[in-house]
């Protein structure tokens, strides 16, 4: 079925505007600050798919001037896990402008962002001749354990999770078009897939190869998909936050898209994934499952969340959030020699960076 638009304001084609695109389910508490964040960086408007929220969440969308707001009763899993309906709104943009791919617990950040507005910086990726920018998802976490990492709607995200890991790795994938770059690190991995610490990137390569076989549906037709070999996998932490609107150019999934001419500056997408509501969440998309290979990720998000109580991701290898600088020094982001004197005096402020705690 297509979307259903709820709102009446008007979608005027601007070839120079900075467009966000959004599935939302029972977001209320989150929209207010993933709003503020963005437009404060320059999104010029909001594309949301509302997926049967319950919680008010939708009324706040139609109440923004900015927002073009949808809605579904579909299946999330069979919409290919809404990236059906991202597309649907990508197609609803002008050709040769940009558009932001975020989740609403997803705050973009990229090279000196503090400093560069969006437009400009989508400006600058077209005079390099770029298409897309590859992007980090930053996990984000609380110096406690997480169920007491309480949030509420309108605060900044990073006063309540200003935590995340410094090590992650970034490997090429030889031969893949749609995905060629992998990331690897990070508290999911550490916490919840242990037994992936040492796997080399061929042993990952080579799982997640049979695992896209064992759903296919002849993996399907030949009883592949009942085989546990490859279920539990660590998630993906690559995205294409930034992808620029022409013809033939989409997601052909949450982490993938159909080859494009990458940028030479890289972003991170921070992700407040570890409220207090974590567990909570989980349990829910769990029972549904409307995810990945039948929520198998969340149900591991649950047990182990079950069996401890005081979970906390923080550790000796924990860092604190304060700016991009401080990113593109770990290595989370990069850019290319040059690219700082490209940057124009416009101040954009980063609500909630808090100053360096150290690590114990």
């Amino acid at each position: 079925m297509p979307l259903t638009r709820l709102d009446r304001n008007p979608i005027s084609p601007a070839r120079s505007a900075v467009s966000a695109l959004m599935v939302v389910r029972n977001e209320a508490i989150r929209l207010p600050h993933v709003f503020e964040h963005h437009r404060k960086l320059g999104v010029d408007r909001f594309f949301v798919v509302d997926n049967g929220s319950t919680d008010g969440g939708r009324d706040w969308l139609l109440a923004q001037p900015d927002c073009h707001v949808f809605t579904t009763q579909d299946s999330f899993r069979e919409a290919g896990c809404g990236m059906d309906w991202i597309n649907a709104l990508l197609a609803l943009l002008t050709v040769g402008s940009w558009c932001l791919f975020v989740d609403a617990d997803e705050l973009l950040v990229y090279p000196f962002c503090e400093t560069l507005r969006l437009p400009r910086f989508c400006a600058l990726l077209d005079a390099m001749g770029s298409e897309g920018v590859e992007t980090l998802m930053l996990d984000m976490y609380s110096h406690g354990p997480v169920r007491q990492a309480h949030y509420t709607a309108g605060l900044p995200f990073l006063s309540v999770c200003p935590h995340f890991d410094r090590t992650y790795a970034r490997r090429r994938r030889p031969g893949s078009r749609t995905a060629p770059v992998a990331y690897v690190g990070g508290p999911r991995l550490r916490v919840f897939y242990p037994e992936f610490m040492e796997v080399g990137p061929a042993g990952l390569l080579a799982r997640r190869a049979w695992r896209m076989l064992r759903l296919h549906p002849l993996g399907e037709r030949l009883g592949l998909s009942r085989l546990p070999w490859g279920r539990a996998l660590p998630p993906e932490l690559r995205k294409v936050a930034l992808l620029k609107v022409r013809p033939g150019l989409h997601w052909t999934g949450n982490h993938a898209t159909t080859p494009f001419r990458p940028a030479p500056v890289t972003a991170a997408l921070l992700h407040f994934k570890f409220f207090s509501d974590f567990h909570a969440r989980a349990v829910v998309e769990a029972r549904r499952g409307q995810h990945w290979d039948g929520a198998a990720e969340y149900a591991r998000y649950c047990a182990i969340a079950e069996a401890r109580p005081d979970l906390s991701f923080f550790y000796q290898g924990s860092d604190t959030y304060r700016s991009s600088a401080q990113l593109l020094a770990l290595g989370h982001l990069q850019a290319p020699p040059g690219f700082p004197e490209a940057v124009a005096a416009e101040p954009v402020a980063m609500p909630g960076a808090l100053p360096r705690r150290a690590s114990r």
